[in-house]
Parts: structure tokens; sequence; C-alpha cells
């Protein structure tokens, strides 16, 4: 989408396509972050004030359309001063053209188009990002606040004495959240403000940005599944990880079974379990299960009048020997 005058290998586009490369990757980009900083709000106000099912239906909208809103107000403000052009890299977003002459003392003489891109980038595309990550960051540490105070409620009614084990979850589960959008995020925006200080296109930082930011979903999608994993393994400490993180998934899988102590000890417990099985059902057959008590009582003297001809025969064949 980077128009064809330029010095890039392969560019085959016109500066329509390279306005519409700057227009979707500033709204999916502000999308993707106030998305993140949205849900993180929400949650922490579900726990701090309890909200039941039906006031998370009427709450829902909103947190889903304001994102979006901003979103397009990030992407739309650039379009003003024509703000989206090639970068000098490769690819096209807010930048002056030709590249870097927004950094000039006068880009309004130098610039042929985006004179205003420098303050652009830094409050349409930076700024927000470091917004939201601040967001994110207050909201974790409130939603643990909420938990704690909650335990702390419930100390006078354990016997066993305080617990913070909800409190510890949380916390985790709230920096795995942080963490995924700053792994995400950081090369990000090492690349922007360098972008915004230089006008120079850093190639490390640029394809370290290029190849981590997109993998936010599949950061935030294992900070998702990891306490259905965690309690997976509990459940089951015998399957292999693999089996868990299928069932957690609800895929159908081909893993195979897989014990801390080996295959060999799995199959020795399976084993067991169907041998226990077996002598309980032999059990259960040769026990009979009479609720009368007179039956009882006489079956036990019918058997006990069978045995006393064989103990009479025994006996005089003994006595027989003796003689």
């Amino acid at each position: 989408m980077v128009p064809h005058r330029s010095d890039l290998l392969g560019s085959v586009g016109s500066q329509r396509s390279c306005v519409a490369q700057g227009i979707l990757s500033n709204f999916f980009y502000s999308l993707s972050a106030t998305s993140n900083a949205s849900l993180a709000v929400a949650y922490c106000l579900i726990v701090r004030y309890k909200w039941k099912d039906r006031e998370k239906n009427k709450t829902r909208l909103p947190f889903v359309l304001i994102p979006i809103f901003i979103s397009t107000v990030l992407a739309v403000v650039p379009l003003f001063g024509k703000n989206y052009n090639y970068n000098g890299g490769y690819s096209c977003y807010i930048s002056g053209f030709p590249p870097g002459c927004e950094l000039d003392p006068n880009p309004q003489q130098t610039c042929i188009r985006g004179a205003q891109a420098q303050n652009m980038l830094l409050f349409t595309s930076l700024i927000p990002i470091v917004i939201c990550f601040f967001i994110i960051t207050v909201a974790v540490v409130l939603l643990i606040h909420a938990v704690l105070v909650q335990e702390r409620r419930m100390d006078q009614y354990q016997r066993t004495g305080p617990s913070r084990k909800m409190t510890v979850e949380t916390s985790w589960q709230g920096i795995f959240y942080i963490g995924a959008f700053a792994i995400s995020w950081i090369p990000w925006l090492v690349f922007g403000f360098g972008e915004y200080t230089r006008a120079k296109i850093n190639v490390v930082s640029y394809y370290a940005q290029q190849l981590i930011t997109p993998l936010h979903g599949v950061m935030n999608a294992g900070v998702y599944f990891r306490p259905r994993l965690k309690a997976e393994r509990e459940r089951n400490p015998t399957d292999s990880r693999c089996k868990s993180l299928m069932q957690v998934l609800h895929i159908k899988y081909c893993c195979n079974r897989k014990s801390k102590e080996g295959t060999g000890a799995v199959a020795k417990k399976t084993n067991t379990r169907q041998a226990d099985k077996d002598a309980e059902i032999g059990t259960e057959k040769k026990i009979p299960t009479n609720s009368n008590p007179e039956t009882t009582i006489n079956a036990e003297a019918t058997h006990d009048a069978e045995i006393e001809p064989e103990k009479k025969v025994i006996t005089s064949s003994f006595a027989t020997e003796d003689e």
C-alpha cells in the first residue's frame, strides 16, 4: 500500500492506499489498547460494586462502544492536515512528506504534506497508549484491593484463621494481564517515540514491534485460560499438559496420558482400580443381600445342619485309624 513513487522495493500503491493503511493502522492500534483498558475497568467495577447479571447486561454496551468511538476519533483527526504519509520505512503512518520534514524548524515550508505530523503522532497515537497502560494498572490495583477488603470481612467467619487465597490468585491474574499489555506495547512505544524524536526508522525496533505487538491477543487468551487450566490440572493431575489444555479449549485431543511418576505408574494404578472393582463385584455376588432376619437365621441353621454329618464322618474315620 506504499506509494509506488517511494524507493521501497515492491511498492505498487498510491497516496490513497497509503492514507487507508494509516487510518486502519491507527484505528486498530487504538481499538486494541482502549478495549483492554475498558475490560479492566469493567472487571474492577463488577467486583467493587458487586454487579449482578442484569446490571452487567445493561452496562455492557457502553464498555464496547466507548473504545470504538475513541479509536474512530483518533484515526480521523490526523486526516486534517494530510498527516497520513509514507514514513520512509516500510509502511504508511502518521508522518510528514518528504519523510522527516516535520522535524525541520519551519515544517510549513519544507513539508508538502503533514507539517503537523509530529504533534499528531504524539497526541493521537503515543499518548493514548500510555494512558491506556495507566488505566489498566490502576484498575487492576483497585480490583485486587476490593478482593482483599472482601476477604478481610470474611475473616471473622473463618475457623482456620485468615485466608488470602483469592487475593493472591487475583494478584497473579492482574500481574499477567498487565504483563501481557506491557510485553506487547512497549516495543511499539519504543519504536513510536524513536520515530517521534528522530524521524528515522530503526530496523530492530521496527521488526520487534511488528512481531510482538500482534501477539497481544494470544497473550490475553493465555491470561484468560490460565485459571481454567490450573483448575483442570488440579482435578486431573495424572493427565498430560496437552490433554488438560485441549480439555479447557473444548478441542478433541489425541494426547497420551502422562503421570508424574511415569506411564507405568498410571497403568499400574489403572490395573489396581480394575482389580478392586472386580473384587467388589465378586463380593457382591457371593454375599446375599437379604433384609429379613428370620430368613437369615434359617439359612445359617441349615448351613450348620449340613456341616454336622461331615464332622461325624471325619471323626469316625479318625477313630477307625486309631483302632
